[in-house]
């Protein structure tokens, strides 16, 4: 049941209603309940030393209630990806029969609170001690900056949690692992490392970014590299390969060096509580959109079609991965090979190695690996090789730049697209208090050293363009941005000494990221034999979309607490093409307006501080995803009752923005009189109740097309409710654009129903 959350009331009110939401809870199974805390059983002064627990808070809903503002339609599929792979025992199932099993241990969820129920008291003392330090996993999803991480729209407590707010707060019971999917709050300088480090009471990592990072479901892969038997840093890093676009940084703060190992068979170690502190810094890397002259383009850009691989070239791709890298890939034993590679196929298409280091797109050949051996790791089989007395040989940068080409050019893994940008660092830092000569005391980098490098590889479609009858005098370059579109190699700082060949690619290869959609190049219409060109819109149109609806157009968004900016400004737009990561469905490269940002934010004490970031726009409507808002009769800020009925209407998605009122300013040169999405296209609009699922959907009113629901507030369909607070059920809307194979063809809306039950006070009687 409900355990009290030391937020006392005197008002009879209140209680009767705590009551009632309990006894209500109790009585009814909803279909998806969002709230869950689990009483535990105290041992030796510890909570739950031998069970596996976690809690997951996110917000999506960040002020004004309701559609718009900076609300993040990410994090929800985040913090629950996070709880469903860490709560599953099936590793892989075809058609509904389990196919394999996880071989690590299950977890325990206490805490699953989202949007109105996720507070931030529940982070900071004294309440943190009944909630996140009560798990042994806490994780946030939600907006962030160095100041701290923010919650929103119905939280009864001030939205941010601030590091001075929880010095000496956090694992002083329970707590080992913090995930922090939130941008900028493990940022530079030093001063902020170490007052997170000074929150560390207990708290083994805490997991973060330095940088911005993009609103995507972080949580589902990081809890899927835990499951596989990843350390928590090397989930996070790997996590933010597969998701996260250019230049995002992702970091991992330690109390101790060996706790950078840690997995779950840790939560029962002893923690040790001290300075120095230590953290590793990884860099996703790849290079920045290289500029193209839109004025060269007349207005349009070329079609890159994508074509998948046949059953053939899968086997084939599958084939030098094994060879590559060492591992066995899975393949369902369903008669022959080849329909054990099209199951796959059917169901999701993504292949994993029987050891989990590696994963591979079936439809499209993208793969990524990491030898758990030795890449993120302290004690790695490396180290103890040299611990050992073996002779090593030091890698430079430029030896591990020949390494990584030389091992992708053997194994046929490097495209004919693929150009050499850069060899970057991952980093272990020694953090120390120091004094200096006046007596001043404050942290600062003792050590640092090279981890491991990466060798990165850009992108890059070169061709020339027909204008006007003639050829341009040079080839364009368009870059590919996105994470489908990078290409790089991790390689050791050391080996044994002597190696050459493939002995040394064997040992000095630590990982890899690649594979590259293949495209049809050029593609050409069959009447004509003319390059297929699409309409981009101009750059002012574009920047209105930017200004007033990024979160709805834009591709890889970034969010940023608004509250905290004092600026923004547009360092360059320039067309570009972009490439979704493994699992993203896309028929072809889609043609976008690549911006760098420059924000400049505001911290605790109103210092200003720079945060770079970029956005991808389409160029066309066509290849954005349909407008999902939904308008009502019902006030948010209002209690919505059992019995009462509401009218919700999602906005007419084939209308154009103008029409539908979202152009803030139609007589300026630039109308928004287009549709997002396939123009003229047939819409679909599906209803649920709190997630979208079969058991959850609404039946919406005959005769509308499925654009207006009436809906009966009926609490039995499932009530979010937290301690002596008020219910709340949330109303998804799902728009669906049924021209469109490919993604991005569908989004949400949300609304968030303060659901209030009736009181029904006991009769007295008088004897």
């Amino acid at each position: 049941m409900f355990k009290q959350h030391q937020r006392l009331t005197s008002s009879l009110h209140s209680v009767l209603m705590a009551i009632l939401i309990a006894v209500m809870m109790l009585s009814v199974t909803p279909p998806a309940l969002l709230a869950q805390e689990v009483e535990p059983t105290a041992t030796d002064g510890r909570i739950n030393d031998n069970i596996l627990e976690f809690g997951v808070w996110w917000v999506e809903d960040y002020p004004p209630a309701g559609p718009g503002g900076a609300d993040l339609p990410a994090t929800r599929p985040d913090a629950l990806g996070l709880r469903d792979k860490l709560t599953s025992t099936c590793k892989v199932s075809f058609l509904g029969i389990c196919w394999s099993n996880w071989s690590t241990p299950t977890w325990t969820p206490r805490f699953i609170f989202g949007n109105s129920n996720a507070w931030a008291s529940d982070w900071r003392p004294p309440s943190d001690n009944i909630y996140i330090d009560s798990v042994d996993l806490a994780y946030f999803a939600g907006h962030g900056s160095k100041s701290g991480i923010y919650f929103g729209a119905g939280s009864p407590t001030p939205t941010l949690v601030s590091k001075t707010q929880v010095v000496n707060a956090w694992g002083d019971r329970d707590l080992d692992w913090i995930g922090l999917a939130a941008c900028n709050v493990l940022d530079d300088p030093i001063s902020n490392l170490q007052d997170w480090g000074n929150a560390m009471n207990g708290v083994r990592l805490i997991m973060g970014f330095k940088t911005v990072m993009n609103d995507v479901p972080h949580g589902r892969e990081f809890g899927h590299y835990i499951r596989e038997g990843y350390t928590f840093t090397q989930a996070w890093f790997k996590a933010a390969d597969k998701l996260q676009s250019q230049n995002r940084v992702a970091r991992v703060l330690a109390e101790q060096q060996a706790y950078f190992d840690d997995r779950p068979a840790q939560h029962n170690a002893v923690t040790v509580v001290n300075w120095p502190k230590y953290f590793r810094t990884h860099t996703v890397g790849s290079e920045p959109a290289r500029f193209v002259d839109a004025t060269q383009l007349n207005g349009e850009m070329p079609v890159l079609k994508v074509q998948p691989l046949d059953l053939a070239e899968v086997s084939g791709r599958i084939n030098t991965l094994e060879s590559a890298f060492g591992v066995t890939i899975t393949i369902p034993t369903t008669g022959t090979q080849s329909a054990g590679i099209q199951a796959v196929l059917d169901n999701g298409g993504i292949f994993y190695s029987e050891d989990g280091k590696l994963e591979m797109d079936g439809v499209y050949g993208l793969f990524l690996h990491t030898d758990t051996d030795n890449l993120w790791m302290t004690e790695s089989a490396r180290s103890l090789q040299a611990a050992a007395g073996v002779a090593m040989q030091a890698i430079s940068e430029d030896e591990a730049q020949r390494i990584a080409d030389g091992f992708l050019t053997d194994n046929g893994l490097k495209p004919g697209d693929a150009q050499f940008y850069e060899v970057v660092a991952d980093t272990l830092s020694t953090m120390d208090i120091t004094t200096d000569p006046s007596g001043v005391s404050a942290a600062a980098i003792v050590a640092e050293k090279t981890t491991n490098f990466q060798v990165i590889f850009s992108r890059i479609i070169t061709y020339e363009l027909s204008l006007d009858g003639r050829q341009t005098t040079d080839p364009i370059e368009f870059s590919v941005m996105g994470p489908g579109s990078r290409l790089k190699v991790y390689v050791d700082t050391q080996v044994p000494a002597g190696l050459s060949g493939a002995a040394l690619y064997n040992e000095s290869v630590l990982g890899a990221q690649g594979g590259f959609r293949r495209i049809q190049l050029p593609v050409e219409a069959a009447a004509t034999g003319a390059l297929q060109m699409v309409q981009m819109l101009p750059e002012a149109t574009v920047k209105k979309l930017f200004d007033h609806l990024e979160s709805t157009v834009a591709l890889d968004h970034i969010p940023l607490e608004p509250s905290e900016i004092v600026s923004r400004s547009i360092r360059s737009i320039t067309p570009a093409y972009w490439e979704g990561p493994i699992g993203f469905e896309q028929g072809e490269l889609i043609p976008v307006y690549a911006f760098e940002l420059d924000n400049y934010m505001k911290d605790e004490v109103d210092s200003t501080y720079l945060v770079t970031s970029t956005t991808y726009i389409p160029v066309n409507p066509e290849y954005m995803a349909p407008l999902a808002r939904i308008s009502s009769t019902v006030d948010l800020d209002e209690n919505a009752t059992p019995g009462q009925t509401i009218v919700l209407e999602a906005l007419d998605a084939s209308k154009t923005l103008e029409e539908l009122g979202l152009d803030p300013s139609p007589n300026d040169g630039s109308p928004l009189n287009f549709n997002l999405g396939t123009e003229g296209g047939v819409f679909l609009y599906d209803w649920y109740i709190n997630e979208v699922s079969a058991e959850t959907k609404l039946t919406p009113k005959d005769g509308t097309g499925g654009r207006i629901l009436e809906y009966t507030i009926d609490l039995g369909l499932g009530v979010d409710a937290k301690d002596s607070s008020m219910g709340t059920q949330r109303i998804l809307l799902v728009v669906t654009d049924t021209g469109k194979s490919s993604e991005p063809n569908s989004s949400q809306a949300v609304l968030t129903l303060n659901a209030t039950p009736p009181i029904y006070l006991p009769a007295v009687q008088s004897q």
